[in-house]
């Protein structure tokens, strides 16, 4: 009896349109190590501006093609013609790699693969994981999208899709299980040691951009005041700004010596994420403007660290006020510092948020659960292309 030809493994090409790595690039790289080979071969377009993302990218298993791929936000006469040349390269590459799915990340990334696949039958999926878009942009080039992915339910409202079939929500999912397993307590307790934390201490941890409107200003004014009023309670800042819109590393560095805040540490960017998720004891989230669902605070829940964050954007839909963590409002240092020092003093509350909060993520962020809908979605997609 004759064998069934083998079935290849669909072609995915995953456009990532950015001039920094933050958390959808992150998520991303995550999201194709967890593919199930058997079904999906990544490939990645993306331009070389951080070699970091490549390497990343690469480690993840995906075959990366570097791609020219111009800044919209940049305004400039040539702007429309260096878009125009980077969708014709897209549109080779797509065609010469015999792709059978493109999946665009974030809205840069959209504009791009829709441009480049016009009047193809290259089946198109958009993950939207931000409110950027124009929403006049947004319903005119929405229909070139078989399927797009809303990483929240505020996303999915802002773009007024909440009726349409094609549009899903997905949450952020992340594999820190995984590290968590191999972070000690003696790890822990050296790293504090290392920032000078003593074991009494109550670190509170900001980790993202240092950019204006991530809000480790804020951060920074709300720990002075809890600080003043319960001095265990310090600041640990682990990320960077340089060379990103709104960066603010210069003057958070300036403040904390101008200040002379020797409570305050800013360690840069570090690799071991979920070395610093376990070292804190608070987590802050202070975003400024909507944020679509941060993947920080999946992380600071998966390492049972308390949370406490800005209510903007999808940010509720995760932190449940006084239940998985507590909400305060944007560019308010007053009721995050009150906030922090509600967590730093009452024990109870914190092994509710504790608890409460890896139980969320346990169900709804683990990387296997969101990789396996997104597969189903993709698995639809090439289905009703193949028709």
């Amino acid at each position: 009896m004759a064998e069934a030809p083998s079935v290849r493994p669909a072609r995915v090409l995953f456009v990532d349109h950015t001039p920094v790595i933050g958390g959808a690039e992150l998520v991303l790289a995550t999201h194709i190590e967890s593919l199930d080979r058997s079904r999906f071969e990544p490939l990645v377009a993306c331009t070389d501006t951080v070699p970091m993302l490549i390497e990343r990218y690469r480690h993840a298993g995906a075959d990366v093609h570097v791609l020219p791929m111009p800044r919209l936000r940049r305004v400039s006469l040539s702007m429309p013609f260096e878009l125009l040349r980077a969708a014709r390269r897209l549109r080779q590459l797509a065609r010469a790699q015999r792709i059978d799915l493109v999946v665009a990340n974030t809205s840069r990334a959209a504009y791009l693969a829709s441009i480049a696949l016009f009047g193809t039958r290259l089946p198109l999926l958009w993950w939207v994981r931000d409110f950027l878009f124009g929403r006049a942009v947004f319903r005119a080039l929405s229909w070139r999208a078989k399927r797009v992915i809303c990483v929240s339910h505020s996303i999915r409202a802002y773009y007024d899709a909440r009726s349409s079939r094609r549009f899903d929500v997905v949450y952020v999912g992340s594999s820190l299980d995984e590290q968590l397993a191999s972070v000690t307590t003696p790890l822990v307790r050296a790293e504090r040691e290392r920032w000078g934390f003593g074991q009494d201490d109550i670190v509170v941890g900001f980790m993202g951009r240092l950019v204006d409107d991530k809000g480790p200003e804020d951060v920074l004014d709300a720990v002075v005041e809890a600080h003043a009023l319960d001095p265990r309670i310090k600041l640990l800042i682990v990320g960077s700004g340089r060379g990103q819109t709104g960066d603010v590393e210069d003057r958070l560095h300036q403040q904390v010596r101008g200040r002379n805040l020797d409570f305050v540490v800013l360690a840069g960017f570090q690799r071991n994420e979920a070395l610093y998720y376990r070292l804190f004891d608070v987590f802050v989230l202070a975003t400024r403007t909507p944020e679509p669902y941060a993947t920080s605070v999946v992380q600071a829940m998966l390492a049972e660290c308390p949370v406490v964050a800005t209510a903007t954007g999808g940010t509720p839909e995760l932190v449940r006020d006084g239940v998985t963590g507590l909400l305060v409002p944007p560019r308010a240092p007053g009721a995050l510092a009150a906030a922090i020092l509600r967590v730093a003093r009452d024990s109870s509350l914190r092994r509710q948020l504790v608890s409460r909060g890896r139980a969320e993520v346990a169900a709804n962020n683990r990387e296997e659960v969101v990789t396996a809908q997104v597969e189903a979605i993709y698995d639809q997609v090439l289905a009703a292309s193949q028709r």
